[in-house]
């Protein structure tokens, strides 16, 4: 058995128990398909019209694709997940976050700070995005959707826009996006 099929095996068998969808072994690999998922969804419900994604080397960003003008847009990926649940269930114990409300939106302005924070390689970019994803077992679309509702995150100077992903949903056959809302920049 080659070492790549028995690295992939070894992952699937023994990998995250916890909000694990999105799991893989190698951690581009992982961010690419969070991308084009993300990507495939927002071209199906808007006209952003983002092609060709791809893996950037000097990270951040994580990622970058082109907008429909072939201008180089920049997207961070990063897991909404809650770490103590996740190591919990490695251990062995079978728990699930309860999120209660506004530890959402506030783990979330949390990612969303830090990611406004990096040094972008290899700009410029028309656009950083921010590419949240969740599998959290807790945390359905309407749930969020409602928690959600009233947020609004930043101002940020240099994300332009989020998206929050969630795992699979068989009934629509799609990856479900929230489009999380930022206050406007003081100018």
């Amino acid at each position: 058995m080659s070492d790549d099929i028995k690295s992939t095996l070894d992952i699937l068998i023994k990998g995250r128990q916890y909000a694990s969808f999105f799991e893989w072994p190698d951690r581009q690999i992982k961010e690419l398909g969070v991308v084009k998922e993300l990507l495939t969804t927002l071209n199906s419900t808007t006209n952003l019209g983002l092609h060709s994604p791809s893996v950037y080397e000097q990270d951040p960003p994580d990622c970058i694709c082109k907008n429909v003008e072939g201008a180089n847009v920049a997207i961070e990926v990063t897991e909404v997940v809650c770490s103590d649940a996740a190591r919990l269930n490695a251990q062995g114990q079978k728990v699930h976050r309860i999120w209660r409300t506004g530890e959402l939106v506030s783990h979330i302005e949390r990612l969303l700070c830090e990611k406004d924070k990096k040094h972008y390689h290899g700009g410029p970019y028309i656009n950083i995005l921010a590419c949240l994803f969740t599998d959290e077992p807790m945390l359905t679309f309407d749930f969020v959707k409602s928690e959600l509702t009233h947020a609004n995150f930043g101002p940020f100077s240099q994300l332009t826009s989020a998206f929050l992903l969630f795992s699979y949903e068989p009934v629509s056959k799609s990856y479900p996006v929230i489009p999380l809302q930022f206050k406007p920049q003081s100018s």
